[in-house]
């Protein structure tokens, strides 16, 4: 699915392929059992220059741009473990990329190239108990202090929560209406006050930690503050878009891989004496799903190319969120109908897929809220 790659990024894909191959795909099933994946494996991503895509070469990174940074996510979307491959791009492409893009010289020097290298491991903390897609309303509050805030409050559903760190924390830091009410915080997870107060029980997901995390009486020097008192709301919006493209583009990997696996299972599962993959309905249902796959690439490339030339895209990625990560939920559960009994079981992979790429639909922003966003950008009432 070369749409939007050059020859180039073929040959970046087939280096992450075979880096998985030997470091991920041996373990991986492994880690989902005992619910955990050794953060050593940041260090091995490091070391390959895989967590630096969107930080330039002077902070440790390759200097990349969003198409090589989409050839990661929808050839690492491959490896069967949502949970793992968001939870590294959470800290590479969206982290690391934010704290390259935002930071002072500072904060990238003791966080920004340790963590390239896969020393540290971060985290990005927005959600709230009871506030998700409307961020507007999150009650997590920095008060200043002399040289220092004072930050309390919780978030949840954090991916990487109980390992980082460090996290980028969206706080209010102001009581007037508005935008300019927002300050984002780079937070050590050693600080006095800093809490993991539990990791959370997941359907999928299985070997990545989600945690709900306190802050009481947290003392952050000003120094740590991401870009500027009041340009939190404004920073996070600016991510959103390529947050959720990444999103798609490793659902958009992970539906056609586990298509792509079931080939040759269904080319040797026999009904009533033939392969299953030689009657009709089935080579009707298998050559549908890759059409719009098909489809849905070209759909996550026009975004990607959007993103690359820095053009306003929201209505644009929103549509792609919405119809691509639904449909990965149903290529993955075609996929396991087309096992049979097998597919319901944990021997087989399209079980993972389902639950795995269901949370796709939620996280980053429901199908319902991009429904919303894309009729708002039409014009609807």
């Amino acid at each position: 699915m070369a749409f939007a790659y050059s020859e180039e990024h073929l040959i970046f894909q087939e280096s992450v392929r075979k880096f998985c191959e030997k470091e991920i795909l041996p373990h991986v099933s492994k880690w989902e059992k005992e619910y955990n994946y050794p953060t050593e494996l940041y260090r091995k991503l490091g070391e390959q220059g895989f967590l630096g895509i969107l930080v330039d070469e002077e902070w440790g990174g390759v200097g990349g741009d969003y198409l090589l940074a989409g050839a990661w996510c929808e050839e690492f979307g491959k490896v069967p473990a949502v949970g793992l491959t968001t939870a590294v791009n959470m800290h590479s492409v969206v982290v690391c990329a934010a704290l390259n893009r935002l930071a002072s010289q500072e904060i990238k020097s003791e966080w920004l190239t340790p963590a390239v290298a896969g020393k540290f491991v971060g985290a990005y903390a927005f959600t709230e108990p009871g506030v998700g897609s409307d961020l507007y309303r999150l009650q997590t509050k920095a008060v200043p202090d002399g040289d220092h805030y004072i930050i309390n409050g919780a978030k949840t559903f954090i991916t990487n929560g109980a390992r980082a760190d460090f996290i980028i924390c969206l706080t209010r830091t102001g009581t007037e209406a508005g935008y300019g009410a927002f300050t984002t915080f780079v937070i050590d997870t050693k600080l006095p006050g800093y809490q993991v107060t539990r990791t959370l029980d997941k359907i999928g997901w299985h070997s990545s930690d989600t945690a709900e995390l306190s802050f009481t009486d947290l003392r952050v020097h000003k120094s740590m503050i991401l870009g500027k008192v009041g340009e939190g709301w404004k920073n996070a919006m600016n991510s959103l878009e390529w947050e959720r493209l990444m999103l798609v583009l490793n659902a958009l990997g992970g539906a056609r891989e586990c298509l792509l696996k079931t080939i040759p299972y269904i080319n040797d599962r026999k009904v009533f004496g033939a392969p299953i993959a030689s009657y009709d309905h089935t080579r009707e249902m298998v050559t549908t799903l890759w059409s719009r796959l098909e489809a849905a690439t070209a759909q996550a490339h026009h975004c990607l190319r959007l993103i690359q030339v820095g053009a306003r895209c929201r209505k644009e990625v929103s549509l792609a969120k919405l119809s691509v990560c639904e449909l990965a939920i149903e290529v993955a559960d075609r996929c396991l109908q087309l096992h049979g009994g097998y597919g319901y079981t944990t021997e087989f992979l399209p079980e993972r897929w389902l639950r795995d790429l269901r949370l796709n639909t939620i996280g980053g922003g429901t199908s319902e809220v991009m429904a919303q966003v894309v009729a708002k950008e039409l014009g609807l009432l």
